[in-house]
């Protein structure tokens, strides 16, 4: 996933998302790839989509042929994010009833994985919103509020994870999802209080990881790659 996270912080494609690298392609014979695998396999055709979508925009006129292809490839991968979903099995919805018919997994790295997922929605949501493509299964048109739930959603099930088994393998892989909600909760005073208890006090101080605390992100910060994900 390391390179995933590289490439979508550069702004492109990844070759992890290239047909021999695909999952059926790379696992021995017989055996089923874990959750957080499977995951990882969807990723890595994320940062292509992003860095697709920043040619769209440059391209005057707009190439509708590039249009609804980049648009058929998203929809796709947040199709295959609701499967996978379905595999932990979760269910990605701002329906409270609907939400609180299933729990948590009861393995951590399940639930990390979780985290994960919701943080990949939210890094495909500027192409997604361009695209007029809905990141959750109701055809939610208010982006603001989608990007709030995932992001929220991240900070519930992290620190669930880290009460029921707080170990340095659960805070490491917390990190990426971690930093994209803060970055989508950053101006939002009530949510500062406990995304900063998770991410200063436990990850950060409890297990020592520095690059887990708040970073305090701003335009200046593009230069140093430091948002690419996310602009």
């Amino acid at each position: 996933m390391v390179d995933t996270l590289s490439a979508g912080h550069q702004r492109r494609h990844c070759f992890l998302a290239q047909p021999q690298w695909e999952l059926p392609q790379c696992m021995p014979e017989g055996e089923e790839p874990d959750e957080m695998i499977g995951l990882s396999d969807i990723f890595a055709h994320c940062p292509g989509i992003i860095a697709d979508y920043d040619e769209l925009l440059k391209t005057t006129p707009v190439d509708t042929v590039a249009l609804e292809a980049l648009r058929n490839r998203a929809q796709s991968i947040i199709d295959r994010a609701h499967a996978w979903f379905r595999i932990v099995p979760w269910i990605c919805t701002t329906d409270t009833v609907l939400r609180e018919s299933i729990s948590l997994p009861k393995d951590p790295m399940k639930s990390v994985a979780l985290t994960v997922a919701h943080a990949m929605l939210l890094c495909l949501a500027q192409p997604c919103e361009y695209l007029q493509i809905s990141l959750i299964r109701e055809d939610n048109t208010n982006v603001a509020a989608t990007i709030k739930f995932l992001a929220r959603e991240i900070c519930r099930i992290a620190d669930w994870a880290l009460r029921v088994h707080s170990s340095a393998d659960i805070a490491l892989v917390l990190i990426f999802p971690l930093q994209i909600a803060w970055f989508c909760l950053r101006d939002s005073k009530e949510d500062l209080c406990s995304i900063r208890g998770i991410m200063n006090s436990v990850v950060a101080d409890s297990h020592g990881f520095e690059l887990g605390r708040i970073r305090h992100w701003d335009p200046s910060s593009l230069g140093q790659g430091q948002v690419g994900f996310l602009y």
